[in-house]
């Protein structure tokens, strides 16, 4: 795989980290009810740094490390992973070229995706007529 200039492993890299800091935890909010009755912990590497996704944890739901009672291991490559939160990763590609793997409960990345979708009006439990 072809290295990315300094600047753009940069700008990656702190997408990466805003993500984690800022838009995982904001995603949470949205469904928070969700959100607390989820068990198990995911653990993310991003190329060489990791995080840690608490579902149920009200005080840190994300940490930044690692975590030894993760019951899922996911580890992106960091152009993976910028693929994965645009929606646009073609899992079984990334599978094959070595940029992605999962090892554990993979039945928790679908709860993740459910919490990365939009939340929808219907979705609200209110009408809107």
């Amino acid at each position: 795989m072809r290295q990315k200039p300094r600047a753009a492993q940069g700008n990656g890299r702190r997408m990466v980290s805003d993500w984690f800091d800022r838009v995982l935890p904001a995603l949470l909010v949205q469904r928070f009810d969700d959100f607390l009755a989820v068990r198990g912990d995911i653990g993310f590497r991003v190329g060489d740094e990791r995080w840690t996704l608490c579902f149920g944890d009200v005080e840190r739901p994300v940490r930044r490390g690692g975590s030894r009672g993760t019951v899922l291991e996911l580890r992106f490559s960091e152009r993976a992973f910028e693929a994965f939160i645009a929606g646009t990763l073609d899992i079984p590609a990334a599978r094959a070229g070595g940029e992605l793997s999962a090892v554990g409960e993979v039945t928790l990345l679908q709860t993740l995706a459910t919490f990365m979708s939009p939340v929808q009006r219907d979705n609200l439990g209110w009408s809107t007529s």
